[in-house]
């Protein structure tokens, strides 16, 4: 028997399966328009490259996964990186889902732990003295004018005082030379050791005819001393930071930095770094126990540098540890080290002149090392005014927390008049002018080059002391309320 079927015959419908497919194929993710790819391994997913310390939230920029399958992540979403890892979760067309663990990974700098002490041992903390030194009274030089540092050289319990000389506008090179304290000078006002100058007969210094040795060469313009043991062999050393030729075309000059040996110094010249290096300030910013240093100045090849040391005193230069815009083409000549939040992390105050827009900042420190414009808090500038030649933070009222004391000099007259200014730590890393209310008499002709706070009468209350050589040093005592009289 023949059958056969008619074309008009209805087939039956054949029965789709779902898919069991649940993979997640691809995601890329956006941080502030800057598209960073993932590797998936297995069920794991990481992004190929870390994203910034700073960075606290990314975008879902685009996801693919396995065809008719779907994903509990949408593009635009955002993730707080803060609660990483993220499970993503494909469900495919039968309903079985896979998971996947996202971490995001951000670059996490030199992950420094916080110390309470990281102040200690840095050029800021050991800048107050208990006396202050004319030294061009005590040199008999007076065509030089002499920077100065104070510390206990010779390890006997005395103050000494290392001068570092120079010559405006000169390509000269001026001598370094230390004095030996015997523990009887006090403040001076225009003589070496105090009161009414007589024939300059004081003997609470004397001069280490061999500090230094035969054939070294000073520094042209030296701009400021920092002190420290930056060998750890627990003698204080020095490191002389200079601006060279003080005029177009400012061709700069090296550090120096002198090593104590215990009856003197030893000299290096640090040629390999070259710049008008203005300001700097030295600590151990990174806490691996030996003090760093950070200079800065205007103009120079790289404006922000910092010097890393290997612990016995030799220094690698980078600038991988500060935003890229305090690098060039900045205004900014000054700087201290000091951990103003005490939070374990020590900060870098940068000043410079206003007018021409360096901004007074705290760079606030961190556990990755490096100093960022987005992690920062802005001083209150001060019209007519705009110039911070020097910085002094301490907690002048009392209340637990460090201020600010900002010694600022005419920008309108340049470099003519000096002017006080006392910022208040609110807290929360928010500051306010309170000078109005705090100091009279806070102005004057001249300009001063150093300010120092700390206790001058001993009464246990911050005071202020306006030092320079041959000029009538100021104080202003303080009532340990944050207010302050001359």
């Amino acid at each position: 028997m023949i059958v056969s079927c008619s074309n008009n015959e209805t087939s039956q419908p054949q029965e789709t399966i779902p898919s069991s497919n649940k993979d997640l194929q691809s995601l890329i993710l956006d941080y502030r328009g800057e598209e960073y790819n993932t590797s998936i391994s297995n069920t794991s997913v990481t992004n190929s490259s870390e994203f910034p310390f700073l960075a606290e939230q990314v975008l879902v920029n685009s996801i693919q996964i396995s065809e008719n399958a779907s994903v509990n992540l949408n593009v635009g979403q955002t993730l707080n990186i803060g609660e990483s890892p993220f499970i993503i979760t494909v469900t495919a067309e039968d309903g079985v889902s896979k998971d996947y663990t996202l971490s995001i990974i951000k670059d996490e700098g030199l992950q420094i732990e916080p110390n309470t002490n990281i102040e200690n041992g840095s050029s800021y903390s050991l800048q107050s003295s208990d006396v202050y030194v004319d030294g061009a009274q005590l040199t008999q030089d007076f065509d030089r004018f002499h920077l100065s540092a104070y510390a206990d050289f010779d390890n006997d319990g005395n103050t000494d005082f290392l001068l570092s000389s120079g010559l405006f506008q000169s390509f000269d090179y001026s001598p370094i030379s230390l004095y030996l304290g015997d523990g009887s000078g006090f403040d001076s006002d225009y003589c070496e050791c105090g009161g009414e100058c007589s024939g300059f007969s004081c003997t609470s210094f004397s001069e280490l005819e061999s500090a230094l040795p035969n054939g070294y060469e000073g520094l042209q313009h030296p701009r400021k001393i920092l002190t420290g043991d930056f060998n750890g062999d627990n003698l204080i050393d020095a490191f002389i930071i200079g601006v060279g030729y003080d005029a177009d075309p400012f061709p700069g000059e090296s550090p120096v930095l002198l090593i104590n040996n215990g009856n003197g110094f030893n000299y290096e010249k640090l040629s390999n770094v070259l710049g008008f290096f203005h300001g700097g300030s030295s600590a151990d910013f990174d806490n691996d126990g030996d003090l760093d240093i950070f200079i800065n100045g205007n103009p120079s090849n790289m404006e922000s540098v910092f010097l890393i040391n290997d612990g016995a005193g030799n220094f690698t230069q980078t600038s991988e540890y500060i935003d890229e815009e305090f690098h060039l083409n900045t205004k900014y000549y000054t700087s201290e080290f000091v951990d103003v939040n005490s939070d374990g992390y020590i900060d870098l105050i940068i000043a410079g002149h206003e007018h021409e827009g360096a901004i007074t900042y705290i760079l606030w420190g961190n556990s990755s090392g490096k100093y960022y414009k987005d992690l920062s808090s802005a001083i209150p500038s001060l019209n007519g005014y705009n110039i911070v030649v020097d910085i002094d933070a301490i907690d002048i009222d009392n209340d637990g927390d460090k201020d600010l004391i900002l010694n600022r000099v005419d920008s309108n007259n340049f470099y003519k008049n000096y002017y006080l200014q006392i910022v208040e730590n609110e807290g929360g890393n928010s500051f306010t002018d309170v000078t109005a209310n705090s100091i009279s008499n806070n102005t004057g002709n001249d300009w001063y080059i150093w300010v120092h706070i700390q206790d001058l009468n001993n009464d246990g209350n911050s005071d202020i002391y306006l030092e320079n050589n041959h000029r009538t040093n100021l104080k202003w005592f303080g009532d340990g309320n944050g207010n302050f009289a001359q």
